[in-house]
């Protein structure tokens, strides 16, 4: 299995456009795991696309962009909360 997928690739995967994951990346909604600085080519991680099918699926509940963004920012911070308190523990 590929580790990285080109913007095509992922867009393909989630049922979008590639404009649209320029877009999330313009507004910090989702940021490529990789960007190639000579190219600005875009490519996407496992990791990526299973944030965009949540993506997709909080717009299904008709959550604007700004609220989804919010939505991934807390999920963020309890993982980190999470791997904080596992540390802290031992």
């Amino acid at each position: 299995m590929k580790n990285y997928f080109s913007i095509g690739e992922a867009a393909k995967m989630v049922h979008t456009t590639t404009e649209t994951l320029r877009h999330y990346d313009r507004i910090d909604l989702l940021k490529p795991s990789i960007k190639d600085k000579s190219t600005k080519y875009r490519y996407y991680s496992i990791e990526d696309i299973v944030r965009l099918n949540t993506i997709h699926a909080l717009q299904q509940m008709d959550l604007p962009l700004k609220d989804i963004k919010q939505v991934l920012e807390f999920k963020d911070l309890q993982n980190r909360f999470s791997r904080t308190s596992s540390i802290k523990s031992r």
